[in-house]
């Protein structure tokens, strides 16, 4: 199937149609690509290649909140946990396993005694920088034959999914 061939939206789609089994079609392969993509991200973060986890000692959930500490500044537990999708409980044990590793250092927050402000060491932010150029050595590396413009498709579509899985998640937590 060409991209072309059944791009509508799910409301446009007349149920018991040929449209609707391409549609159907389409989200099967979306469901196996997903599944194989994740598959081979770990075996070639298994098989040791470089995707700078080894390198740097950085493994994703490190790496995902080491980057939003980088990229939107010091935060408290909670506000990392609703920007990271995960619960608080689970972020506390990450931010204390960061720290033993000194990559973040917790503080009390000046204006709230009672609060933990989480905030990134030189050295994690170091790491991360390290951590995110194998990464995107190791997709320069992947994508060497596709054009501009399909990395920027694929990079554009990637968000858009994490979107959807976001707002799917957002959506079954509130019923």
């Amino acid at each position: 199937m060409t991209v072309a061939a059944g791009n509508q939206s799910r409301g446009e789609i007349a149920p018991g149609t040929r449209d609707d089994d391409a549609a159907s079609a389409t989200l099967a392969s979306v469901e196996l690509e997903v599944a194989q993509l994740l598959r081979r991200a770990e075996r070639t973060h298994a098989s040791g290649e470089p995707t700078g986890a080894r390198r740097t000692g950085l493994d994703r959930s490190g790496y995902l909140l080491l980057h939003a500490l980088g990229t939107h500044g010091p935060q408290h537990i909670n506000a990392l946990a609703a920007r990271l999708g995960l619960d608080a409980s689970t972020v506390t044990r990450q931010v204390v396993a960061l720290e033993k590793a000194g990559r973040v250092r917790r503080t009390r927050d000046p204006d709230d005694g009672r609060a933990v402000v989480v905030e990134p060491t030189e050295g994690g932010l170091l790491q991360l920088t390290e951590h995110r150029s194998a990464r995107a050595d190791l997709y320069s590396d992947v994508l060497r034959d596709w054009s501009r413009l399909d990395r920027a498709l694929l990079a554009e579509l990637l968000a858009r999914l994490n979107e959807g899985l976001d707002d799917y998640r957002r959506r079954r937590d509130t019923d």
